[in-house]
């Protein structure tokens, strides 16, 4: 039954880089992502965006000099730490799923400026947390982009490694049914997919994929962190390229050594700060 007339998409993946932003921008650069300009949130955080056709990746962090402003964000490990889903109505969502009794945080504004053709606009958005007490390592989102163009722009999306947009997140999980749970009960959602190795949940153009710890290690080996705490831990982002060779060829030069997987190219998390990556066409 749905409980809200917003649909859920994945919006953003953040990885989480605390006051290391600078060491995570340039591997993300040899990773040939494009990245844009650092921006600098109103809240006190810091970051760069890696802008795909559909969604993006964020790289998250925090100036040494703001004496940890965001101390909630600061508990979270590096890696990827956050799921961001869209809402074109952040208070009214963020209602709907309070009145339909699923944990929601107050929501919130701010802003970041924006260059655009040497003229500063202010990117805004509006977010809630979902399910804090039971996301473990991070948080699970939803962000209004009030000025969507400011952050979607045509200049930002061309990346030299040839990836178009985030399509797979892996999320290794000990209680998979409470992230089932908290993301029920959107309009026209595909119900979550019980396989023998998990639970698939579609958010868009994006399958969120949730795997016990044993199925973990057995797929992906040392691209999983040896081990972690509370209920969950994002592990993986799938992305889809335009062409293996070009990405194969960017890594290469960039300095990595991808191996060969399930028909892509995986780079591990201690490569590619505390995130696996796995590239397919």
């Amino acid at each position: 039954m749905a409980v809200t007339t917003q649909p859920l998409i994945l919006d953003h993946a953040v990885v989480g880089a605390l006051d290391r932003l600078d060491d995570a921008a340039a591997i993300y650069r040899k990773l040939g992502f494009s990245l844009t300009p650092r921006g600098y949130h109103t809240l006190g955080s810091i970051n760069h965006l890696a802008v795909f056709g559909e969604n993006y990746l964020e790289l998250l962090g925090f100036p040494e000099e703001n004496d940890r402003k965001r101390s909630d964000l600061w508990s979270y490990p590096m890696g990827l730490n956050g799921l961001a889903f869209r809402a074109t109505d952040a208070a009214g969502l963020q209602r709907d799923l309070g009145n339909a009794g699923k944990s929601v945080t107050e929501w919130q504004d701010f802003s970041r400026p924006v260059d655009v053709g040497g003229t500063e606009k202010s990117a805004s958005f509006r977010t809630f947390q979902i399910g804090k007490e039971a996301i473990s390592n991070g948080r699970f989102f939803f962000c209004q982009h009030n000025t969507p163009e400011l952050v979607w722009q045509p200049d930002n999306q061309d990346h030299p490694n040839g990836v178009l947009n985030i399509v797979d997140v892996f999320i290794v999980s000990r209680a998979p049914q409470t992230i089932a749970e908290l993301l029920a009960g959107f309009p026209d959602a595909v119900a979550p997919q019980v396989r023998k190795d998990g639970i698939a949940i579609q958010a868009g153009i994006v399958t969120l994929h949730i795997i016990p710890e044993d199925n973990a290690a057995s797929r992906f080996g040392s691209a999983v962190p040896p081990s972690f705490e509370g209920n969950e831990r994002k592990i993986v982002l799938g992305l889809r390229v335009r062409s293996l060779k070009i990405t194969a060829d960017t890594l290469v030069q960039g300095g990595f050594s991808p191996r060969a997987f399930e028909g892509g190219l995986l780079v591990d998390a201690d490569a590619a700060n505390g995130v696996a990556l796995w590239f397919r066409e």
